[in-house]
């Protein structure tokens, strides 16, 4: 059963995670210039975790980019001698992305410019609270991702014509207004 909400929980948590997501991007943008990358082409490389060939179609999915998209990225990856594509030799209507040599190494560097980031940031917190965050990082992924399953269930911005939460201090009372649209539930 659902916790009813708490608005000010939220209100903190959007401030955060925006900021987190901020600091994640810096994070990425700063290890991918390190290693002659763009941040496209660090995701990129991410998305092969543990494999060193992969379908196109699969890693365009891993990091949801259009094939067009992922062709431009690729090709600058070409270019760099991080990867080659070829077409698959069982069905040549599919394309093989495969890491390099050099590509292999940038993949370990990576990795390791990675872990020593997060092992840097983990440094920084208070001693012993290192396990606490992952676990709640996980809590919260995971309530994201339930979150991410209900979303149909969220009204849309076509559905909300304009939402006003008013509350006074030291009281309960909030008035909502909503569209015509969504009181007649169509």
């Amino acid at each position: 059963m659902k916790d009813p909400g708490n608005p000010e929980l939220a209100e903190k948590m959007a401030e955060l995670t925006f900021r987190l997501l901020e600091q994640c991007q810096q994070k990425q943008e700063q290890i991918a210039g390190n290693l002659g990358l763009t941040v496209a082409e660090f995701k990129l490389m991410r998305a092969f975790r543990q494999d060193q060939r992969l379908s196109a179609g699969d890693l365009a999915r891993r990091v949801e980019l259009s094939s067009s998209r992922l062709t431009r990225i690729l090709d600058g990856m070409v270019r760099k001698l991080i990867v080659t594509r070829q077409a698959a030799a069982d069905d040549r209507r599919v394309i093989e992305v495969t890491l390099t040599d050099r590509g292999l190494a940038v993949q370990r560097e990576l990795t390791d410019r990675y872990i020593r980031t997060h092992d840097d940031i983990l440094s920084h917190l208070p001693p012993g609270a290192g396990a606490s965050v992952i676990v709640a990082l996980e809590k919260l992924g995971e309530a994201m991702e339930e979150w991410q399953k209900g979303v149909g269930d969220t009204p849309s911005a076509e559905d909300w014509h304009d939402t006003k939460v008013l509350s006074r201090a030291g009281d309960d009372e909030k008035s909502t207004t909503h569209t015509k649209k969504q009181e007649d539930g169509s």
